[in-house]
């Protein structure tokens, strides 16, 4: 049984709840002032649950940091190339923490590979109209978003399915937010984009977290 008292989890369910809140009844004061707390309560969560302090758990602080800055650049759509290039480097970082829990050794499909190219095809070939002079750092940070889903699965084998499984799945989510932000900002409106998009990111970012805390338990 979770004893929610300490539940470390409590603070990021507050903050994404307030962050949904603001959304929904168009209260951007909330908004504004929640979103920034998403990744802090995240990565005192994932200290407060790690174990056995492996190295590569820095890396994961360091995605978390700079998906913090990312989500605080992204509430202007003015800082859009910064949230992207905070984005990006977080997605490295993520990268580098997978191939440290064991990503070197695990089994990749041919169908995880498969999956990720044909999303990038089709998303670029949705937004390519609309990129002008961002066709290019459009590109390298789809390239490294997908690579980021791809060595997440990589982790297939090499640490116990409660650890692979939710961060494949959160890759596959975080993926599929980036993608509708860009659908949404490059070829069309998407309904609700906001909520939406949140929605899977806070999913994508959480699952994550939880998954990379699942291999600190056998490690």
């Amino acid at each position: 049984m979770i004893n929610t008292k300490h539940d470390g989890r409590i603070p990021y369910v507050i903050s994404a709840t307030a962050v949904l809140a603001g959304l929904l009844f168009d209260l951007q004061i909330l908004y504004i002032l929640a979103k920034p707390l998403l990744m802090i309560t995240l990565l005192f969560y994932f200290v407060s649950a790690t174990k056995s302090y492996p190295r590569w758990r820095f890396y994961v602080m360091a995605a978390l940091v700079f998906s913090w800055a990312g989500d605080v650049f992204l509430i202007s759509s003015d800082w859009f190339v910064a949230g992207l290039v905070s984005f990006l480097i977080a997605h490295v970082f993520y990268i580098i923490a997978y191939q440290k829990t064991g990503a070197a050794t695990g089994e990749l499909k041919p169908l995880d590979i498969i999956k990720f190219v044909l999303y990038g095809v089709v998303l670029i070939w949705v937004i390519y109209p609309g990129l002008d002079d961002l066709l290019v750092p459009v590109l390298i940070y789809a390239l490294v978003l997908l690579g980021m889903g791809v060595w997440a699965h990589k982790r297939r084998g090499a640490t116990p399915a409660n650890s692979f499984k939710p961060v494949a799945a959160g890759a596959i989510l975080f993926a599929l937010s980036d993608g509708l932000i860009a659908v949404n900002k490059f070829a069309f409106e998407i309904p609700a984009e906001r909520i939406l998009i949140m929605s899977i990111y806070m999913t994508a970012q959480y699952l994550i977290v939880q998954g990379l805390i699942k291999h600190t338990e056998t490690t």
